[in-house]
């Protein structure tokens, strides 16, 4: 039960308050920034468990503050800001391994 609230908590974080797509690229844009978030937190927190992106998700999101800087994050990824977007992923705290 944890992990589905984790994940549900994780969507609603990377994922804007519009609940339905206005066009079907959304969808993939989603799926792009979700992505570039996690590999640029994996080439920040080196991670040296392998767990799947899933997991290791929910592990940095267990952090309340980690939530609001990834959020921050992704919408530096959409106003095309890498100045804020990496500000905002050098503020998340990595979990402990």
């Amino acid at each position: 039960m944890s992990i589905a609230r984790n994940l549900t908590l994780f969507l609603f974080v990377i994922y804007s308050a519009n609940t339905l797509a206005s066009s079907p690229y959304e969808g993939l844009e989603f799926g792009k920034y979700k992505q570039q978030i996690t590999v640029d937190l994996k080439k920040t927190c080196h991670p040296q468990k392998k767990m799947s992106d899933e997991a290791w998700g929910n592990k940095i999101l267990s952090n309340e503050d980690n939530k609001r800087y990834i959020r921050d994050a992704r919408i530096a990824l959409e106003r095309n800001n890498e100045k804020n977007y990496w500000d905002a992923i050098s503020k998340v705290e990595c979990p402990e391994m």
